[in-house]
């Protein structure tokens, strides 16, 4: 089979998908990283104390929980194209209508609530809370930067991962036709250089609002890009049935990357302080590559089965949702709350259920809507599978 036949829009090819138990592990660590980060710079946004000073570095890192998501999302979308399957591409529109109800119905409920309940609850303005939405709705919040001071500041994710999605057949295409390697290290070195680019040409200044272009290309693409696209390579080669070392030593030319980021972090390590973006984030990225290939080693897949973990990873996206928008109607907010270490914890103790309970619902409203909606036997499919930890294609 040619590689345009692989990619070919009118060949659907319907295969018996492998569980991923990792995936699940990683989900909720991921996860569980982001919801502490948000939650630390709520309660403790300037450590005072000794223990404070010492635990910062492991909580302010959390947003890389991101990172974890995007090389997670580029590997499950391409494992079934670029891996051992060989799944013809399903074609761009059946591809886009999949990807976007599984993540709509969820999202969409979440900020007709929110909307709602900001206006009942912080007496927010119509218009401004109408225009807030739309922005949401049509994700293109992560190109406003001023959304990062509301209470859906979290939802720049979602932006960034709708043009993922957006841009995935063309850049499959590319895999396919020029290579794995070769594309990956393209688009990696054109994004990260463009980026570096930027930066450079247009440097951060207290007059910027904060630093416009940086933050930008920090929440969008093509400035993530090289995460979701290291996903991709990563699952070009990856043999789930073979030791985890053995599929990362069968690519030279990814070992050689591995290394290359490993050098970087060590080099790095004495500049962090100083460091600014995209510097930093590309710092942050082969951290987050080595922490995923740890946990898709054998111990992974062995927590990955836990009931437990598995019931938190099927909520991971809609805990990501909801969780941030509930600090703020509790009142949550550095100003409001007392900056301890036991504060914090009890907060975790509390939060963390009530976010997993409020998703759980959320999921569930979701999944009862569109099952009440005419010809929904397709969307009700994908909202069921998000329920299962499977590759998804």
């Amino acid at each position: 089979m040619s590689q345009e036949e692989r990619i070919n829009p009118g060949s659907p090819v319907q295969a018996k998908q492998a569980g991923f138990p990792q995936i699940d592990a990683l989900r909720v660590l991921a996860m569980l990283s982001i919801f502490m980060q948000h939650l630390w710079f709520t309660v403790i946004p300037n450590p005072e104390t000794t223990l404070q000073k010492i635990f910062k570095p492991v909580f302010t890192t959390g947003s890389d929980g991101v990172i974890l998501f995007n090389i997670i999302s580029g590997f499950l979308l391409a494992m079934p194209h670029l891996g051992r399957e060989q799944r013809p591409f399903e074609g761009y529109l059946s591809f886009l209508r999949k990807r976007f109800f599984r993540i709509i119905p969820p999202y969409y409920l979440a900020l007709f609530v929110f909307t709602i309940a900001n206006m009942l609850r912080f007496a927010y303005p119509l218009v401004p809370a109408l225009a807030l939405l739309a922005q949401h709705l049509f994700f293109v919040n992560s190109l406003d930067y001023s959304n990062m001071l509301t209470n859906f500041s979290q939802f720049w994710y979602l932006g960034l991962l709708a043009q993922f999605y957006l841009a995935f057949p063309l850049i499959l295409h590319l895999f396919l036709r020029k290579g794995p390697t070769v594309a990956a290290l393209s688009i990696i070195a054109l994004c990260w250089g463009g980026w570096l680019l930027v930066a450079w040409r247009f440097p951060e200044s207290p007059s910027a609002y904060p630093d416009f272009l940086a933050n930008l290309m920090h929440f969008n693409l093509p400035g993530r890009l090289p995460e979701f696209v290291i996903g991709m390579w990563l699952a070009s080669f990856w043999e789930p049935r073979t030791y985890y070392r053995q599929s990362i030593t069968s690519n030279r030319s990814f070992l050689t990357f591995l290394a290359a980021g490993g050098l970087y972090i060590i080099a790095g390590a004495p500049f962090l302080k100083t460091m600014n973006l995209p510097l930093l984030h590309i710092y942050d990225v082969p951290i987050c590559l080595f922490f995923f290939l740890l946990v898709l080693s054998t111990s992974g897949a062995k927590a990955g089965r836990s009931t437990i973990l598995r019931n938190f990873s099927s909520h991971s996206y809609s805990i990501y949702i909801v969780h941030h928008p509930i600090f703020s109607y509790l009142g949550l907010r550095p100003s409001t709350v007392t900056h301890t270490l036991g504060n914090f914890t009890i907060l975790t103790i509390l939060l963390l259920p009530l976010s997993y309970l409020a998703a759980a619902t959320l999921d569930r409203a979701a999944a009862l809507i569109v099952n009440r909606l005419p010809h929904s036997g397709a969307t009700k499919t994908t909202i069921e599978r998000s329920r299962n930890k499977e590759i998804r294609d």
